[in-house]
């Protein structure tokens, strides 16, 4: 004889509602996928978006030697300009880093700097020909754009990995939307430009930044339901608290020697490329096949984060890219440049993971954004030096032997930044910063 069910019970059958074990399976996967994300913070999908944005925008700005290659540019000119935009960046980015902490807002003087030097860029193809005196009007151009486009990226770091310290979101995980973005628009570029020229670059870059405007634009700079963050007096911030810190003046002179070959390094690739029997324009598949590969590592850097020091991570990759650097000495066809980038993209992934991490636990409260923008001024001034010599190394020995110099460079640098680490921590009996 047949149970019955209890007055008032009515089973899930008779109420017209199926029981759990029989939900469609579209049904139990979306209610798995709601699961799977409902304890990531809403935090992390607004930083991954405007990381997307900016990085997939900032693609289309990293053909600047393809192009005045295609305009008949030798390597030692090429260098000159490079280091010309180097120099006016190191003078601007540390301004606009102290301005953004005066009025508490990189988000605002990022937004200024990226619609003034996307507007300039947009001009720079149709100055290729007018002469100015002596020179090319787009020589004034190119360094006046990069008074605003170069300090954007250091401005981006500073305004990401100070929310994601707040809202304590992996920068690693948000970082690596960044890459994916990159990746994409890098080697559709790459693969369209042979055929329609690289001056369309300079237009897509600026229509590209629109959709991020728009959502900078209603962002929001103090916490939600926080206190708003008041205007500080320049004299009231003590920037020279930034300077007695022993781990980051001697990481920003290490920064100085690694990225003398680092910033020239897809300066000249160009070249490397067309004496391998390449296109120059396929640079964007080599930085796009790089930054794919930044991804895994970017997601590997929180447990690492938790087991070692962030400077582990720099040192390794600098071993990386010294092995990469001295390869390029035998590279004999694009696979083979493809191959060798493959270290680039993994040492990629743990500089930048872990850069912009340490740089941010070395600053004092109230100056992230000067201590970034000030790291971004030191790479600017490696690349005055390293495009410089750079452009007069390969007249002189040719592109392949500036490569191996490089990576006696960056080796040389290695070696000095763990020195520092040791005697910061042995002798100084200061403790080696970790991630916070």
């Amino acid at each position: 004889m047949g149970k019955t069910k209890p007055p008032g019970h009515a089973g899930n059958e008779e109420l017209g509602i199926s029981p759990p074990a029989r939900r469609s399976i579209p049904a139990r996967a979306a209610i798995s996928v709601r699961n799977r994300f409902s304890h990531v913070p809403g935090e992390y999908w607004n930083l991954s978006s405007i990381m997307f944005l900016f990085w997939f925008a900032a693609a289309t700005g990293t053909f600047l030697t393809v192009f005045l290659q295609k305009n008949g540019f030798q390597p030692a000119q090429v260098g000159v300009i490079n280091a010309i935009n180097s120099a006016v960046t190191i003078c601007v980015t540390p301004l606009w880093g102290m301005l953004a902490d005066k009025i508490r807002s990189n988000r605002k003087i990022f937004i200024f700097c990226i619609i003034v030097g996307a507007s300039l860029w947009a001009f720079v193809p149709a100055t290729a020909r007018i002469v100015v005196g002596p020179i090319l009007l787009m020589q004034i151009l190119i360094p006046l754009s990069a008074c605003f486009r170069n300090p954007a990226g250091s401005l981006m770091d500073a305004y990401v990995v100070q929310r994601c310290a707040r809202e304590d979101v992996p920068y690693g995980n948000v970082r690596l939307w960044g890459s994916i973005s990159f990746a994409v628009m890098a080697i559709s570029l790459g693969a369209i430009l042979p055929r329609t020229g690289v001056e369309i670059t300079f237009y897509v870059y600026g229509f590209s930044y629109l959709p991020l405007i728009f959502i900078m634009l209603r962002m929001k700079d103090a916490p939600s339901g926080g206190p708003a963050r008041k205007k500080v007096p320049l004299r009231e911030m003590q920037f020279g608290r930034l300077f007695k810190n022993y781990y980051f003046v001697t990481y920003m002179i290490f920064a100085v020697f690694m990225n003398l070959p680092m910033n020239t390094m897809m300066t000249f690739l160009p070249y490397l490329i067309e004496m391998v029997g390449g296109d120059s324009a396929q640079l964007g598949i080599v930085a796009g096949y790089k930054a794919l590969l930044e991804i895994p590592i970017l997601l590997l850097m929180k447990p690492l984060r938790r087991r070692f020091p962030l400077s582990v991570a720099i040192i390794l990759a600098g071993v990386l890219y010294a092995v990469e650097f001295s390869l390029y000495f035998r590279a004999s066809s694009l696979t083979h440049i493809l191959l060798i980038h493959t270290l680039h993209g993994i040492a990629g992934g743990f500089m930048i993971g872990a850069g912009a991490n340490y740089v941010f636990t070395l600053a004092p409260e109230g100056l992230n954004s000067t201590a970034h923008t000030v790291s971004g001024a030191m790479g600017s001034a490696a690349s005055i030096i390293g495009n410089l010599l750079g452009g007069a190394l390969i007249t002189v020995i040719g592109v392949r032997s500036f490569y191996l110099v490089g990576a006696g460079v960056i080796a040389v640098s290695i070696v000095y930044f763990a020195a520092t680490l040791i005697i910061g921590s042995k002798v100084l009996k200061k403790p080696i910063p970790r991630s916070t």
